[in-house]
C-alpha cells in the first residue's frame, strides 16, 4: 500500500513540474497580449486626440482670431477676454500634443525609432538638468510594425527607472546595430543613491526584462562606480526587420 502511495505522490510531483513551464508560458503570453492591447488602445486614443480634439481646438483658435480682426475697436475688457481665451486654447493644444506624444510618439511614424529615442532622452535630460550623451545610428531601419514602439517602451521605461531610483548626474545612452545584433545600453554616472545595488531592486526592471524577452532579446544590468548603473539589452536584429 505504501509503495502505491509513494508512486502516486511521485507521479503527482512530476505532473506539477511539467505543468509549471506551461503555466509560465501562458502567463508570459497573457502579459504579451495585455501589453499589445494597451499599445493598440494608446495608438487609437492618440489618433482620436490628434484628429478630433485637435481639429476642434484649432478651429476655436481660428474663430477667435477672426473675431479679434473684425471687431472694430473692441472694449478693453472684451479684448482681454479674447486674449485670455486664445491663450487658454493655446495651452490646451500644447497639453493635447504632450498627451499624444506620451501615448504614441509621432516621431516614431514620421522620422523613425532612433530619432524618436534621441528626442525623448534629450528632452527628459533637459528637464532633469542632467548631462546626457546620446549615440544612435544615423540610418533608420525598416522594422516590423510592432518593433519600434516595443523598443521605444523598453528604453523609456528603463530610463525612467534609472532617473527616479538612481538620481544620476549624467547618463550615456548608446544604440549600435552591427551585423545581426542590435545593442541598447544605458550607463549612469555620478549618481547620489546610497544603495549598494545602484539604487535598483531586481524587481524594478522586470517589465523591461519581459519586454526585452518578448522581442527575443537578452537583458542584463549591473553597477558602475560612483553609484551608477549599467543596463544592456541585445536583440536579434535580422528577426526584427521588415522584409526587403
Amino acid at each position: 500500500m505504501s509503495n502505491e502511495t509513494d508512486a502516486e505522490d511521485t507521479s503527482d510531483a512530476g505532473a506539477r513540474r511539467e505543468a509549471a513551464p506551461i503555466r509560465e508560458f501562458e502567463a508570459s503570453a497573457l502579459i504579451d497580449h495585455i501589453q499589445s492591447a494597451a499599445e493598440n488602445q494608446k495608438a487609437l486614443l492618440a489618433r482620436e486626440l490628434h484628429d478630433e480634439l485637435g481639429g476642434l481646438l484649432v478651429g476655436a483658435v481660428m474663430d477667435l482670431a477672426w473675431a479679434e480682426q473684425h471687431l472694430s475697436a473692441p472694449p478693453a475688457e472684451l479684448r482681454q477676454k479674447l486674449v485670455r481665451a486664445r491663450q487658454t486654447l493655446a495651452a490646451a493644444i500644447d497639453l493635447k500634443r504632450k498627451l499624444i506624444e506620451d501615448l504614441r510618439p509621432t516621431l516614431l511614424d514620421n522620422v523613425g525609432l532612433f530619432a524618436a529615442l534621441r528626442w525623448h532622452l534629450q528632452a527628459t535630460c533637459n528637464l532633469g538638468s542632467m548631462t546626457c550623451t546620446i549615440s544612435v545610428p544615423d540610418e533608420e531601419r525598416r522594422f516590423l510594425p510592432h518593433v519600434p514602439i516595443a523598443l521605444f517602451r523598453i528604453v523609456q521605461e528603463a530610463f525612467a527607472i534609472i532617473v527616479s531610483r538612481c538620481h544620476p548626474a549624467a547618463i550615456d545612452f548608446t544604440v549600435t546595430a552591427v551585423d545581426e545584433s542590435l545593442d541598447v545600453r544605458f550607463v549612469s554616472r555620478l549618481g547620489t543613491s546610497d544603495d549598494s545595488a545602484g539604487g535598483l531592486e531586481p524587481h524594478a526592471l522586470e517589465a523591461v526584462r519581459h519586454r526585452t524577452a518578448a522581442l527575443g532579446g537578452i537583458f542584463s544590468y549591473g553597477t558602475e562606480p560612483a553609484h551608477g548603473i549599467r543596463i544592456c539589452a541585445t536583440f536579434p536584429l535580422k528577426a526584427m526587420l521588415a522584409p526587403a
